[in-house]
Formats: C-alpha cells, structure tokens, sequence
C-alpha cells in the first residue's frame, strides 16, 4: 500500500466553496425579500435565483451537480415554508438534516466504524484498509466527532432560533455556520489526519522501506531486518 496522506480533494468532493456560496445566495434572497415582500415573494425568489445558477452553470460548461442538488434543496425548503405558512419553516429542512447527519455519526461510533474513516477511503484509495491500522482509526475516530460536532452545533443554534420565530436570525446563522464553520471542521480533519496518520513516503519512494545504516539491511516501520547471510 502506498504511504498515506490526507486526501487533497476532500474540500471539491463535497461541492468546495463555490457550490457552498451558489447554496447560500438562494437563502439571502429568501430572507431578504421575505423581509421586504412577504413569504411567498421571498420563496419564488429564492426558487428563481437557484434555477438562474443551474443556467449559469450550464452556460459556462460547468459541473451542474451541486447546482441541481441546490435547487432540489430550494424547492424542498420552499415547500415546507408553504405548507407551514411561515418563513421559518424555509429553514426546517436543514435543521432536520442536521439532526439526522449527527445521529449517523453517532451511530457510527458506537458500532465503532466511524464515518470518517469510509469518507476517508472514497476520497483516496490509499485508505482502502484504514480500519486494519490503529493510527487510521484514531483519525477516523476523531474526524468523526468534529463533524459530529459541526452538526450539532447547527441543530442547536438553528433550532433554537426556529423556536424564536426569528427567521432573519436564521438566515444569518445559516450563512455563518456554513462556509466559515465548514471550513474550520476540514482545517481540523486535515489536521487529524496528518497528525494521528502521518506515514510519510520513504526517502527511496517505496512504502516505507529504506535500507539501513551500513548496509544492515531494510528498515521497514523502525524495524532494521537482517541482512542476508548474517
């Protein structure tokens, strides 16, 4: 197995930052012309802005995924507004999946196969066999509570304020424990990895195999073999 390292394109696989801001611009305009011209302005603005960015995108040639997953996540948050006649019924979707994402987790570790560690393993197939060593675990272990932690945060934060009523506070809170609080929880992902699975490729590029000192032989994980004949 080639030496691990954090896999570079966690960040992209989870839609990056764009596909985080063109999620957030539809919940700006909900709020903001919710504020102005009432719930059902403020959902039809909200549907349009996120079908404009699915055209945009198309338009440009781009990646549409994150784009449609958007509008899929507009329409469902509108839907809910609708039904419940109340703008703070637009943020109900995302509190529940939130609860849902930190039940997962949790249940992940109490099974003791921590999400992390399979997040891990798609992203970089260096990590196919991270449940066989106990440094990949302990950062699966640990990548898995930041996150925990992140959904937990938002529940709470944003469930509180559901049960306020307060909608403009809602969108705030929305747009501030997103891009800025997901980039803290990968900031720290990385920094498990690298710190709790930290195999570092060997000077010669094999997977940790060096030759010792005067010749002994291979050093392989700290351990120098005999040489042959000796």
């Amino acid at each position: 197995m080639s030496p691990r390292q954090p896999p570079a394109s966690l960040a992209e696989a989870v839609g990056g930052v764009r596909g985080m801001v063109d999620g957030a611009i539809p919940t700006v305009a909900f709020v903001t012309v919710n504020a102005e011209a009432g719930l059902a302005a403020g959902i039809a603005v909200a549907i349009a802005v996120a079908a404009v960015l699915v055209v945009l995108r198309m338009v440009r040639r781009e990646p549409v995924q994150q784009a449609f997953s958007g509008l899929f996540a507009v329409a469902v948050a509108a839907f809910v507004a609708s039904r419940t006649h109340s703008a703070e019924g637009f943020f109900l979707p995302s509190i529940a999946k939130n609860a849902a994402f930190a039940a997962v987790g949790l249940l992940s570790l109490l099974a003791r196969r921590p999400l992390a560690g399979y997040v891990m393993a798609a992203m970089d197939a260096r990590y196919a066999g991270w449940r066989q060593h106990a440094d990949t675990r302990r950062a699966a272990l640990w990548a898995t509570l930041v996150w925990i932690a992140v959904f937990v945060v938002r529940f709470a934060v944003q469930g509180l304020l559901y049960l306020a009523g307060e909608p403009g506070w809602l969108g705030a809170a929305n747009l501030a424990l997103g891009l800025p609080l997901f980039g803290v929880a990968i900031l720290a992902t990385f920094a498990i990895v690298r710190r709790l699975a930290p195999r570092q490729p060997a000077a010669d590029g094999r997977d940790g195999v060096t030759t010792g000192a005067s010749g002994e032989g291979p050093v392989i994980e700290g351990t120098v073999l005999d040489s042959p004949g000796r």
